[in-house]
């Protein structure tokens, strides 16, 4: 057996070889026999890919953060800065239908999978989510656990059966992503679930989600929309985020240091199965992520579905949050609107810009603006008062839903005076 070789597959079907070169770096193939591509970037070829472009799609599969990595590299007696063994550790259940193993791992029957997993007491779902920044991804609450989530906030897979939490179990793919609170953002699940309602209401795709209760731990529940649920079974769907999807490195995420920007997204779109309707859903999330002060939506907080080779739509909305509630970060937006990334500097010309740059009509883009911000202030005090009623309301909502209002206000009355 290969130690420095890994059988990667798509939906348990093997598609190619993940290797560790000997100068550290990491490459991969395609199989004779694969039908479908793992990544836009990296198309369906004979000659491997070479370092860059297999970071970027294989290194966005991990955790970001460098304590996580840390935590898992002691675990399993790895470097946390050798992706490699971290996915060879890892990288069984990732996000999507992708998983690394070993070279002789069984090839499993492909279809979906019965949904199986241990339900778990409160008691012990308490005790998951405390211990979650020292076991990252409920790390050893499950013999022989591997799986990956992207991502910098701490965050755990798991089943939901019966309406229960379970840690899957027999290899059976995690259906729901569970969101802890922060330890360094007061309100941070709250916030999450408020827009993303709004985005719901406004008639965005998002995922399903939920607001629930363990003890004195409030946490978010968020359905996957990298799997199918039907009939007690589940079934992965391929799925990539934007960096990986344009091979750009999780370290450079950001546009103004590398990363991409709205023009490069909406390039992407032309690869998708419906481009008009993606680009129309985009430009739509891109100005409700404006309005809620939510100024993080970078190049991994967008992703397509690839349901087949030539089935590739844009994937479902996520990590929508109000930022500007938090002082301490910023008011520079990931991706810049025309040449401006300061938010409170953005004028009507800056939009203009910016419909020139993704190719997008101007009229639509204010027609979008105008309509969002009408039915943003009459929602937000709606679902402001469901929260209430639910017993779920903390006081950061009125500071989004502040937050929200001026934005709205600033930006009308910019488009009002030209």
């Amino acid at each position: 057996m290969n130690k420095n070789q890994l059988s990667v597959r798509l939906n348990g079907k093997p598609v190619g070889i993940l290797e560790q070169t000997p100068n550290g770096n990491m490459a991969f193939s395609y199989d004779a026999s694969a039908t479908q591509m793992i990544s836009v970037a990296m198309p369906l070829r004979e000659e491997p890919y070479g370092d860059i472009q297999t970071e970027a799609y294989f290194g966005g599969l991990l955790p970001e953060s460098e304590t996580v990595k840390k935590i898992i590299g002691k675990r399993y007696g790895i470097s946390p800065n050798n992706n490699f063994s971290l996915l060879k550790a890892i990288g069984y259940d990732c996000a999507g239908a992708i998983s690394c193993n070993e070279i002789n791992k069984p090839i499993v029957t492909q279809g979906p999978h019965l949904l199986t997993g241990r339900i778990i007491t409160d008691d012990e779902l308490y005790q998951h989510i405390v211990e979650l920044p020292q076991k990252p991804l409920f790390m050893d609450d499950i013999e022989g656990l591997r799986l990956s989530l992207a991502g910098v906030q701490d965050k755990a897979a798991v089943c939901l059966i019966d309406n229960q939490i379970a840690l899957a179990e027999n290899g059976c793919p995690t259906t729901h992503i569970l969101k802890p609170p922060s330890h360094h953002f007061e309100g941070l699940v709250e916030n999450e679930y408020f827009c993303l309602r709004m985005a719901k209401r406004i008639g965005l795709p998002v995922p399903d989600i939920q607001l629930r209760q363990v003890k004195d731990i409030t946490y978010l529940l968020i359905e996957r929309y990298d799997r199918r649920i039907k009939d007690k079974h589940v079934e992965r769907v391929h799925q990539e985020d934007f960096c990986q999807a344009l091979g750009t490195l999780t370290s450079k995420k950001y546009q103004n240091e590398g990363g991409p920007g709205f023009k490069e997204c909406f390039e992407l779109l032309k690869s998708t199965t419906q481009p008009a309707i993606d680009r129309n859903y985009l430009a739509s999330a891109l100005v409700f992520n404006y309005l809620i002060g939510n100024m993080d939506a970078h190049g991994k907080n967008f992703s397509l579905l690839h349901y087949t080779q030539s089935n590739i739509r844009l994937a479902p909305f996520y990590d929508m949050i109000c930022t500007r509630v938090y002082p301490t970060l910023t008011s520079k937006m990931a991706m810049k609107i025309g040449s401006q990334y300061d938010a409170d500097n953005l004028f009507a010309r800056h939009w203009e810009q910016l419909c020139k740059d993704i190719n997008y009509r101007y009229i639509a883009m204010k027609d979008i603006i105008k309509n969002h911000a009408e039915f943003i202030l009459k929602i937000a005090d709606e679902e402001k008062e469901i929260l209430i009623s639910t017993g779920q309301y903390r006081p950061i909502i009125d500071n989004i839903i502040n937050v929200t209002k001026n934005n709205i206000k600033r930006t009308l009355d910019r488009f009002d005076n030209g």
